[in-house]
């Protein structure tokens, strides 16, 4: 549901990209208009009904809202504003922007996964509305790839052009997700995952081969160990990166981890892991080893949820393949 921001007698609507207060008489407006998009949905919103509500007149609310799709956007505004937060409590400067990238839209989606469909098409409309220079989302992400371009991992001609691409992409498929209600929150973060990859594919045009090995290492991949053992090819080596994180045992293993097969999970888990030693996925092979003791047990309890720990380190490499 819509978050009641706005009970603490503030309004909030967005100038110029940044947040400005308009004082008690615009909160009790916005607080009456959550309550009915909340109880009976946006195309209930009206004027009128907000008048009746918050007890001020029509004139009261047109001085603060010019109509009713205005008065929506603030809602939205205030919607809006905790996801810029999350952004950055989850961006890493040091870390690559695919890794910076994954670990923020998989937050965002998480969060916008409470949210009723009615409430995604408002933030839609929402940010369609703001243009390039004033929506804050944009901005936020063009800052992260100016600091990917100054450490050298991609380069794009328009960081603002490509920041809102990559914004409206996210919101496009989650409107799409959140459409398809038989679609939980996993299996929307393995097709978040999977567009998100594209995207990175897109606009690195960073071609130098040697920078994929530093990224690499950065995220705690043992390259060079991994090419000693195979006596440096690094095109051999990249084949077998791609070849296991392709692997159907990785689909097997979680479908043992659901139907309670704790002993046939456990060989693949175990399988997996040594692979995973023998490339260097040290990421990888750490959260294995924890699903593996899970499951040496001989039971499944938590081991779903380390399952996904396991894929989530595995999409931080993929991203960079």
């Amino acid at each position: 549901m819509v978050t009641d921001l706005a009970a603490r007698g503030i309004a909030m609507t967005y100038e110029n990209g940044e947040m400005m207060t308009d004082g008690s008489v615009a909160g009790k407006i916005l607080d009456s208009a959550i309550e009915i998009i909340n109880r009976e949905g946006y195309e209930n919103l009206t004027i009128r009904r907000v008048a009746k509500e918050s007890g001020c007149s029509n004139s009261a609310i047109y001085q603060q809202f010019k109509d009713k799709n205005a008065l929506a956007g603030a809602v939205a505004a205030l919607q809006a504003k905790p996801f810029l937060s999350i952004m950055d409590d989850a961006y890493v400067k040091e870390a690559a922007f695919c890794v910076n990238f994954e670990k923020i839209t998989g937050k965002l989606l998480e969060k916008l996964y409470s949210f009723e469909p009615e409430e995604i098409h408002m933030q839609v409309v929402y940010h369609g509305n703001l243009g390039l220079s004033e929506n804050p989302f944009v901005l936020q992400i063009e800052k992260y790839l100016k600091n990917a371009m100054a450490r050298g991992e991609i380069e794009v001609k328009d960081t603002r052009e490509t920041a809102f691409l990559l914004l409206a992409s996210f919101w496009g498929l989650v409107q799409m997700l959140q459409g398809d209600r038989g679609c939980d929150v996993d299996e929307a973060k393995k097709l978040l995952q999977a567009q998100n990859r594209m995207l990175y594919r897109g606009i690195c045009a960073a071609k130098d081969e040697n920078l994929l090995w530093d990224r690499l290492r950065e995220t705690g991949v043992e390259v060079d160990k991994a090419l000693e053992r195979m006596k440096g090819n690094k095109k051999a080596y990249k084949c077998f990166l791609k070849e296991y994180f392709e692997d159907p045992d990785f689909v097997s293993l979680e479908k043992e981890i659901r139907a309670g097969n704790a002993r046939s999970a456990f060989e693949y888990a175990h399988g997996l892991k040594g692979i995973a030693a023998n490339l260097g996925l040290d990421g990888v092979r750490n959260k294995l080893g924890i699903l593996v003791e899970i499951l040496r047990a001989g039971g499944v309890e938590g081991a779903l949820e380390t399952y996904y720990d396991v894929m989530e380190a595995c999409s931080v490499v993929t991203m960079l393949l």
